[in-house]
């Protein structure tokens, strides 16, 4: 089972996305996918972006960064 990461962690993708594009690039969360207990994914701010992307759970992991809601909002 995947572990749920929090808010404004930094996560990087990982190479079993389907977004090819944003392999090895890092992003906070702002989103977080669950319903009934099912953690479903993540909505991922990547760093350098203005539009949201949203990944599997299992496509991406912690770099042990945690941001702030004011760098966002």
């Amino acid at each position: 089972m995947t572990e749920k990461l929090c808010f404004y962690e930094e996560v990087e993708i990982l190479p079993t996305t389907m977004l090819k594009q944003f392999i090895g690039k890092k992003g906070a969360i702002v989103g977080i996918s669950e319903e009934d207990g099912i953690l479903y994914g993540y909505a991922v701010l990547i760093h350098g972006r203005e539009e949201i992307d949203c990944f599997d759970a299992k496509d991406v992991k912690p770099t042990g960064k945690r941001f702030k809601r004011e760098d966002f909002y």
